[in-house]
C-alpha cells in the first residue's frame, strides 16, 4: 500500500441512528447516545485522562506519522486519527464515546477533521485526547494542500479547509458558496458607520455580533449558513455603543459605532488577521469570550436560571431558536455544552432591556450531580465567570413568520427553546395560536409551571398541557409518554398550511415525536426539531 486513500464520509452516515429529519432540508446535527457501561461516564474519561495511564502505547507526541502508516490503524482494537494535522489513538476512547464505537470508526485511519467538525467542532479536542496523541501528521512532498490543482497530484475533497489533502483522491471540486460581501463606510462627526451587503432577505440584526477589544474591531455576520468576518484595528476610538440595522428583504446591514471624538477619520484601519473572509460557519473556529454571573434563581429542584453578563464591548443578541455553547475546566479538561438562551420571564413587565441591547444573556440550567460539566456551573456564585461561544443554530425566524398556528412538543429542559417562541407569539404577536404539550416525570419537575399557568389564563391564544410519566397518586392530568392519540387530541387546527411544529427535548422524546407525527401526515416543511 503505496498511499492513503481517504473517501468522502457522510457524519453520521446516512443509515445511522443519530440522523434525525429536522424538515426545511436541514442537515441534521444530533446524534443518538449509546448506553455507555458502568464506569464509563465522560467523568470517568476526564479521571481516566488524569490518571497517569498510557492511552498511545507508549508512543504519545513522539511520532511523525505518514499516511500510509496511518491507515494500518482501523480496527476496533488499534484505530489512529488525524485532526487539523494531529493524530489521535481513539481506541481507549472508543467505551466513552456517547455516540458509539460506530460513529468513531467512521474516522480510523483516516483524516477525522470533516467528521469532527460536523458534530464536535465546538470542543476543544486537544484538551479530550490530549493523553492520546500519537504526534503529527506527516505531509509529504508529493502532497499539497493548496487549492489550485497542480500537474501529476490529486488534491483532497474535504470540505474543512483545516484537512490536510491526501494522495489517491479524486480533484478538488472548483470553489463554491457565497461570495465576500461588498461592503463600505461612511462617517460624520458623531459616528462611524459600516455597511455590508449581505444580499440575504432572511438577514437579521440578531445575526450580527460586535466585539470591541484594545482599539481592535469584530464583527461577525452569520449569513445563511456562512460565517463572513471583518476584523480591523480601528484608526481611532469609539463607544460601547453600536446599534445594528438590517433592510427588510435586501440585507443589507448598517453597523452604527459612536465616535470617542468628533475627529475626521482617515480610514476605518488596519486589516487584522481573518478580515474580509467568508467560510461555511461548520468549518469556522469556535471563539468563547469570559461572561459574569450577575445573577441565578431557582426554577425548579435541579434547576436553575443564570443571567450572563457580555464582556465590555461585545454586542450579541441570540436569534429565536438559536443556542450558544457553554465552557469550563473540569480537573484540567475543557469540557463544553450546548444551551438556548431563554427570556428572563414569560411576563412582558418582567423582560430584561439588556437582553435586547445585546448585553447578557439567560440560561436555564438543569445540575445533573452525576454530571460532568453542570456540578461545575451549579457551584457558581454571583461574580463568577463562565466562557460563552458564538450564538449557532438552523432555525431561521421566517420558519415562525409565516405561520398563524405553532405547535410546541417540550420534554423536561426542552423548554429552553419555546420560552421565547411563547414570548415572541403570545406577547408580541396577536394573530398567532400557540398550544404547548409539555412531558416531565413529576409534578416537580415542571419548569415555569406558575408562569405558564398564568400566561395561559390571561390569554386564550395560548394553551399548555402537561404529561407526566411518573406522577404521584393525586395527579389529575395526562399521564404516561408521548404517543399517537395525545398528539391526535392535542393538535386543534386542521389547517396544516399555515402551521409550524416544534419539538424538543432528549433524543429518544424527538425522535419518537418525529416518527410519530410522520404517522399523522404532518410533513418535513411543518416541523422544526431543536437538536443538541
Amino acid at each position: 500500500m503505496s498511499h492513503l486513500t481517504v473517501p468522502v464520509q457522510q457524519f453520521p452516515s446516512l443509515n445511522s441512528a443519530q440522523r434525525i429529519s429536522t424538515g426545511q432540508g436541514q442537515q441534521p446535527t444530533t446524534r443518538n447516545k449509546v448506553a455507555l457501561k458502568p464506569g464509563r461516564s465522560l467523568m470517568d474519561w476526564v479521571r481516566l485522562s488524569k490518571s497517569g495511564r498510557d492511552l498511545c502505547s507508549g508512543r504519545g507526541g513522539r511520532l511523525e506519522v505518514t499516511g500510509e502508516e496511518l491507515a494500518k490503524h482501523n480496527t476496533e482494537t488499534d484505530a489512529w486519527t488525524t485532526v487539523r494535522g494531529k493524530v489521535y489513538n481513539i481506541t481507549p476512547y472508543f467505551e466513552y464515546h456517547p455516540g458509539g464505537v460506530e460513529e468513531l470508526m467512521r474516522g480510523a485511519g483516516k483524516d477525522g477533521t470533516q467528521l469532527f467538525d460536523e458534530i464536535h467542532k465546538w470542543v476543544n479536542i486537544d484538551s479530550m485526547l490530549e493523553k492520546c496523541f500519537i504526534g503529527k501528521l506527516k505531509v509529504e512532498k508529493h502532497l499539497s494542500c493548496t487549492s489550485g490543482p497542480k500537474k501529476g497530484i490529486q488534491q483532497g475533497n474535504f470540505l474543512s479547509p483545516n484537512s490536510l489533502a491526501l494522495p489517491d483522491l479524486p480533484a478538488l471540486k472548483p470553489p463554491s458558496g457565497l461570495p465576500i460581501p461588498r461592503h463600505d463606510w461612511f462617517q460624520n462627526k458623531q459616528c462611524i458607520t459600516i455597511t455590508v451587503y449581505t444580499k440575504w432577505k432572511d438577514m437579521i440584526h440578531e445575526n450580527v455580533i460586535i466585539d470591541q477589544t484594545n482599539g481592535r474591531l469584530r464583527v461577525t455576520c452569520l449569513i445563511q449558513e456562512y460565517t463572513y468576518i471583518m476584523h480591523l484595528e480601528l484608526e481611532e476610538k469609539i463607544s460601547g455603543n453600536y446599534s445594528v440595522n438590517v433592510a427588510e428583504g435586501t440585507g443589507k446591514v448598517d453597523i452604527r459605532l459612536e465616535k470617542v471624538q468628533d475627529i475626521q477619520w482617515k480610514s476605518l484601519g488596519i486589516p487584522c488577521k481573518g478580515h474580509n473572509t467568508i467560510k461555511k460557519t461548520i468549518e469556522t473556529e469556535t471563539r468563547y469570550r469570559n461572561c459574569c454571573v450577575l445573577s441565578i434563581h431557582k426554577v425548579s429542584h435541579d434547576t436553575n436560571l443564570y443571567c450572563l453578563e457580555l464582556p465590555p464591548g461585545t454586542r450579541m443578541c441570540v436569534p429565536l431558536g438559536h443556542h450558544v455553547h457553554v465552557k469550563a475546566s473540569v480537573e484540567g479538561m475543557e469540557i463544553s455544552r450546548s444551551y438556548t438562551p431563554v427570556t428572563s420571564s414569560l411576563a412582558k413587565e418582567q423582560q430584561d432591556p439588556r437582553v435586547a441591547e445585546g448585553m447578557v444573556l439567560y440560561l436555564m440550567i438543569k445540575i445533573y450531580s452525576e454530571g460532568t460539566l453542570t456540578p461545575v456551573i451549579g457551584k457558581l456564585l454571583i461574580g463568577d465567570s463562565l466562557q460563552i461561544s458564538d450564538h449557532e443554530g438552523t432555525y431561521y425566524e421566517s420558519q415562525y413568520r409565516q405561520c398563524t398556528h405553532l405547535v410546541l412538543l417540550a420534554a423536561g429542559t426542552g423548554l429552553t427553546p419555546m420560552t421565547r417562541l411563547i414570548y415572541e407569539a403570545v406577547i408580541q404577536d396577536t394573530d398567532r395560536h400557540v398550544q404547548l404539550m409539555f412531558f416531565n416525570k413529576t409534578e416537580e419537575d415542571i419548569l415555569w409551571k406558575e408562569q405558564l399557568q398564568q400566561l395561559a389564563q390571561q390569554n386564550q391564544r395560548f394553551d399548555v398541557q402537561y404529561v407526566l410519566s411518573e406522577p404521584c397518586a393525586s395527579w389529575k392530568g395526562l399521564r404516561g409518554r408521548i404517543r399517537k392519540e395525545l398528539l391526535e387530541s392535542f393538535i386543534l387546527t386542521k389547517d396544516k398550511r399555515k402551521m409550524l411544529i416544534c419539538v424538543c427535548g432528549p433524543n429518544p422524546f424527538t425522535e419518537a415525536a418525529l416518527s410519530l407525527l410522520k404517522d399523522l401526515g404532518y410533513g418535513d416543511n411543518m416541523i422544526h426539531a431543536f437538536l443538541g
